[in-house]
């Protein structure tokens, strides 16, 4: 007859060490944590007030010192300001280089696959085979060939009937290890491994998705850039022709004040005026919009939008000449490209990721046939008879070395994924090729946009210097009162067409230079083949157009 108080002290003891082993923190949650309270009543917040809505933008909206600190202030604004903003304090740039973080924890997550983990359980049974159990064991999963080892303790005492003779152990306790070894599936890769390999892939993949991004921002900011110096220069173009006319006003009034002219000649030149008042309004309307669109990109130390100044425009945006594109370099930027760009880089992990699914599901298609060994030592007073009576014999140290062999029949679970990893690679091979294909073509492209906007480009600055040259002449002409004002002035229309003209095909030019460098994969301002060097050469000296001038009486 057992001694119940000895056998209850027993579990005490035993129940302390298990809650030692299987607790690795203590809770933090304070008494009582889990007792519910009475609900309280909801109360019905108060109507939030309307939103504040933000004043609208002055004409010139002066952005922050912070931005360009000291003498830079006055300076005109480059293209690699506004690439720096990009690199340092574009929100969606910031957002998508959140993927390395996220990669990260999901590599960690799969590293958790291997980490040790605790089992413990406990059981008191009563009746005519009154005895207790506790059993703890730490399991250790490994990446090395499927191997993995465990460790416990376990303590049967009381009485046990002769069919579960094995749950007695000694007074105190049996201590055991051992490992199993999979021979044939999971010996090469398994879930776990699988799994860990899939995440760091992943993790590398985040390099090309944050590189896709930053060439993409950076050529919207660059375009964005031009967009915003060709609105600057139309804007140059509008001033002018208002200029023009008030100054001849005033010649005029004063020759109409002498009796020289008439009143329909000062009148007519009011009615120019009027509109190129309006044209240079809706310039500037342009200019202020491209300077919004720009600040999106443009941003101060804290990350805040900043709205250029006009006075941060190129003087000469629009008498630059940039480099004549080498279309025979083009066989060079092709490879460049499909070198450089991040999708293939995805692609080619995205394979490798494929690859590793379908090497788990060959291994499903072998059956499971893992050996252990196990070792066992019984520690205090020796075992009892089943009977519960009996002298006590020695401690004891037993072996035990083993095979289990499972195996599906049909294997179809195994062959649908094998069939499906194999459909999947096939997909993307299918995919990767067109992917090379597009960017060739886009390449193509690209390097098409620029000779053709850089032969409009030469054509257009032709028509100007043919414009300004026509305009001379009739200004030579108005003079002698050979001609009119009315065709004056459309001699001086003509000559700001083509000068607005010239000024909407460069900035057409530079954005495609921005897309030219998107495309070929580079960033920034770097170069490729077919256009070596990006930055526009220095402006020559550019004819201004003609003062207005005085009628010969």
């Amino acid at each position: 007859m057992m001694v119940w108080p000895r056998t209850a002290w027993r579990f005490a003891c035993g129940g302390v060490a298990l809650a030692g082993i299987a607790c690795a923190t203590k809770s933090p949650l304070p008494p009582g944590a889990f007792v519910r309270g009475p609900l309280e009543v909801p109360q019905v917040p108060a109507p939030a007030p309307p939103p504040h809505l933000p004043e609208p933008p002055a004409a010139e909206p002066k952005p922050a010192a912070a931005l360009r600190p000291g003498s830079a202030q006055d300076a005109p604004l480059a293209l690699r300001e506004v690439l720096s903003s990009v690199e340092a304090a574009f929100p969606l740039l910031y957002a998508i280089e959140q993927e390395r973080q996220i990669t990260a924890g999901q590599r960690l997550s799969a590293e958790g696959q291997f980490d040790p983990v605790v089992r413990s359980r406990g059981v008191d049974q009563t009746g005519s085979f009154a005895n207790g159990v506790l059993d703890a064991v730490v399991e250790q999963a490994t990446p090395f060939g499927g191997v993995s080892a465990f460790a416990g303790w376990r303590l049967g005492i009381g009485n046990f009937p002769v069919y579960y003779g094995e749950r007695k152990t000694g007074e105190g306790g049996e201590y055991r290890t051992g490992f199993v070894v999979p021979l044939l599936q999971n010996r090469d890769i398994d879930i776990r491994r699988a799994r860990l390999l899939a995440a760091q892939i992943t993790e590398k993949a985040a390099d090309p998705i944050i590189r896709r991004a930053r060439l993409d921002y950076f050529r919207a900011a660059a375009q964005s850039y031009w967009v915003w110096q060709a609105a600057g220069a139309q804007y140059r173009v509008t001033q002018d022709l208002v200029r023009l006319a008030r100054e001849r006003q005033a010649l005029l009034d004063e020759r109409r004040k002498q009796g020289l002219v008439g009143e329909s000649v000062p009148v007519l030149n009011q009615r120019l005026i009027a509109g190129r008042e309006e044209a240079r309004l809706g310039a500037e309307r342009q200019l202020q919009q491209a300077a919004v669109r720009l600040s999106l990109y443009l941003r101060d130390s804290a990350g805040n939008p900043v709205v250029p100044s006009s006075d941060w425009l190129l003087p000469t945006f629009g008498d630059a000449t940039p480099q004549r594109p080498d279309v025979e370099q083009l066989e060079a930027d092709v490879a460049a490209a499909l070198a450089q760009r991040p999708e293939l880089v995805r692609f080619q992990l995205e394979k490798e990721r494929r690859a590793v699914e379908l090497k788990l599901a060959t291994n499903q298609l072998a059956p499971v046939l893992n050996a252990y060994a196990q070792v066992a030592q019984d520690t205090g007073l020796g075992k009892k008879t089943f009977t519960g009576s009996g002298s006590f014999a020695f401690d004891r140290t037993t072996s035990e070395v083993g095979a289990t062999f499972e195996m599906p029949l049909p294997f179809r679970n195994a062959r649908g994924l094998s069939l499906t990893a194999r459909a999947q690679i096939a997909q993307l091979l299918a995919q990767e090729r067109y992917t090379r294909d597009e960017i060739t073509s886009q390449v193509q492209d690209a390097v098409s946009e620029l000779v053709q906007t850089y032969r409009r480009l030469e054509k257009a600055r032709e028509e100007l210097r043919l414009a300004v040259r026509v305009l001379e002449l009739d200004t030579e002409s108005f003079r002698a009162r050979q001609t009119s004002l009315v065709d004056l002035n459309l001699q001086e229309i003509a000559a700001a067409e083509a000068r607005s003209k010239v000024v909407n095909v460069l900035g057409a030019y530079q954005a495609a230079v921005a897309n030219y460098l998107a495309v070929i994969g580079s960033e920034g301002s770097v170069s490729g083949a077919v256009l070596p060097r990006t930055e526009p050469e220095a402006p020559p000296p550019v004819k201004p157009m003609p003062p207005p001038v005085e009628p010969k009486p």
